[in-house]
């Protein structure tokens, strides 16, 4: 069996002690032995973000995945939107784009990627991703088989849509990624047991790296259980023997030198480290867990359409979807995006509610940093006694000396090469939707519920971008479910700030204005119809996509440049 991280050994460095305005999420600052940073009373936004343009497929689904990934192609100043109702890829012009607000876009056409790779050998499935090389003037895509058990394909196309090379991949590509040189095309197969374990198959997880343009194709799977830590959470069986199935490749980065594949396995809270020249997993390492007793960590679990943001006996799996790498001074860092994802595939679930296992737990002697054992036990058993918190979602295997909870409800910074934690926005994220936002608090993506939400993952932090304004980084994290993009700057990856949380959905109906942040871009100025930054965002439930512009600097041409590395 495997060994389970203590929880002290991967949480927040340092406190930042909370002091809401909001009467109900007050949280007093606990002393704990790391050093003690002081959160703002209130989140002010210090840099302005507007947003100028929109789009809309003329689609809504409350289950999503209707205008999912998009890209940008600076070449001919269009972005591409993954379009799931149409199952088509479509292309939107920026050509005319002013900085001018309330701006509608139409789409200029629809790629049909089906019709371009059915065959007999291959019957079209599912369109997942896609990225935008300029080097080699190409857009790929990644695209299911019908069957949830065969190899998918990667497309390749100039950028009319025509179809230039195709590629096989592993099972269910989920992301794509090409190298910035353009040698490199990576797909996340992650392999799902759709049919559940019993009366269906668990496809091998696996990353394909494909070297382009001659297509010589490499499977990278998890089958060296060496390079696999101790801690890794495995859920088949937890028996490292079974990682071969059981992880599953979510969301690739590379490393500046086009080295290194950073890959998230969401649903086992670790991150694989890929040498991509080799096609040799290097490494698995877990992310360990959220530290909720402590206040920096706080959060709302339960479900009495209020506001609750407290200290509790909780860990939590970060589980991150999306990752980024950037380079500070020098050192190689991953942000993450910290959603949370539950396995429920048939009889293979690993989730169950707060009120069935609640009897089962007893909380061990220094599992929490911000409580005492005998304060965990009070706080556990105010927890047991109030019917809000009996619908929280938990891990059902993962241990009984804790509650164990998906997803961080955050975005973290993580050394690439040691993945030490060394930045977690903690609460932020409830706390700063808290007081913009208190009577939508933790609304979900297909209703008009308060509170809904506070029993399962939060906002949900879903995709993260990364991008330089005005000389200082930023990164962009979209929240699934309240919606809506946060902004921090990085430029300081120990001590990030946060500058702007910014909300275009439309709160008088459960789907209205824009819906369910998925896929972000980010554009720099110097690639900007506007020469000013910009972040667009897709919005898989509401059909729709965003222009947002950045008040900085206009881009002047004549001076040097940005580099291209931060375009992502």
């Amino acid at each position: 069996m495997l060994k389970k991280l203590h929880p002290f050994k991967k949480t927040l460095p340092y406190a930042l002690a909370i002091s809401l305005l909001i009467p109900s999420t007050i949280v007093e600052a606990q002393e704990t032995t790391s050093s003690i940073h002081t959160k703002p009373t209130s989140f002010n936004n210090t840099l302005e973000i507007s947003k100028i343009a929109g789009y809309s497929t003329g689609a809504t689904d409350e289950e999503g995945g209707v205008a999912e990934i998009i890209k940008y192609n600076p070449d001919n100043k269009k972005f591409y939107l993954v379009n799931g109702k149409t199952q088509t890829l479509d292309i939107v012009s920026l050509k005319n784009l002013t900085s001018n607000r309330g701006q509608s876009l139409a789409k200029e056409k629809s790629i049909d990627i089906a019709k371009a790779v059915n065959t007999k050998s291959f019957t079209y499935g599912d369109l997942t991703s896609i990225d935008i090389n300029t080097k080699k003037k190409v857009i790929v895509a990644a695209v299911q088989e019908k069957d949830y058990t065969k190899s998918g394909k990667i497309v390749v196309m100039d950028y009319t849509g025509k179809v230039l090379k195709t590629f096989h991949t592993g099972v269910q590509p989920d992301m794509i990624k090409m190298s910035k040189d353009g040698s490199y095309i990576l797909t996340a197969d992650e392999g799902e047991p759709r049919k559940g374990l019993v009366n269906g198959i668990d496809p091998e997880g696996s990353v394909t790296i494909v070297q382009y343009p001659s297509g010589k194709t490499k499977q990278v799977k998890f089958n060296d259980t060496k390079v696999i830590a101790d801690d890794v959470y495995i859920r088949n069986k937890a028996e490292k023997q079974n990682a071969i199935k059981d992880l599953e490749p979510e969301y690739i980065a590379l490393s500046a030198n086009n080295k290194k594949a950073y890959v998230t396995l969401q649903e086992n809270n670790a991150v694989a480290t890929i040498d991509i020249k080799k096609g040799k997993v290097q490494s698995v390492k877990s992310l360990g867990f959220k530290d909720h007793s402590l206040p920096q960590n706080a959060l709302d679990a339960a479900r009495d359409d209020k506001i609750n943001i407290t200290t509790l006996p909780i860990l939590g799996a970060y589980m991150p979807d999306s990752i980024a790498e950037v380079t500070i001074n020098g050192i190689s860092y991953l942000i993450t995006a910290n959603e949370g994802d539950a396995t429920e595939w048939e009889e293979f679930v690993n989730v169950s509610e707060f009120k069935d296992i609640k009897d089962t737990i007893t909380i061990r002697e220094g599992t929490f940093q911000g409580m005492t054992k005998q304060e965990a036990e009070n706080k556990l058993e105010m927890m047991k006694n109030d019917s809000a918190y009996n619908k929280l979602e938990v891990i059902q295997d993962m241990g009984n000396d804790a509650v164990y909870t998906y997803g961080g409800r955050s975005f973290s910074i993580w050394k690439a090469d040691t993945m030490e934690l060394v930045f977690d926005s903690g609460s932020d994220f409830e706390s700063i939707t808290a007081q913009r936002y208190p009577n939508y608090f933790n609304w979900s993506n297909d209703d008009n519920i308060m509170d809904k939400r506070s029993v399962k993952k939060g906002p949900e932090p879903e995709d993260i971008k990364i991008g330089k304004v005005d000389g200082k980084l930023f990164a962009f994290i979209g929240l699934e479910r309240i919606g809506g993009i946060m902004t921090y700057d990085i430029s300081d990856p120990t001590n990030p700030v946060f500058v702007n949380y910014l909300n275009t959905r439309d709160f008088s109906q459960s789907i209205a204005g824009d819906v369910s942040p998925e896929g972000l871009e980010f554009i720099p100025a110097h690639m900007s119809p506007t020469l000013k930054p910009l972040i667009l965002a897709g919005y898989e439930v509401s059909g729709t996509a965003s222009i947002n512009e950045m008040n900085s600097k206009p881009f002047n041409s004549s001076k040097l440049k940005l580099p291209l590395k931060y375009m992502q």
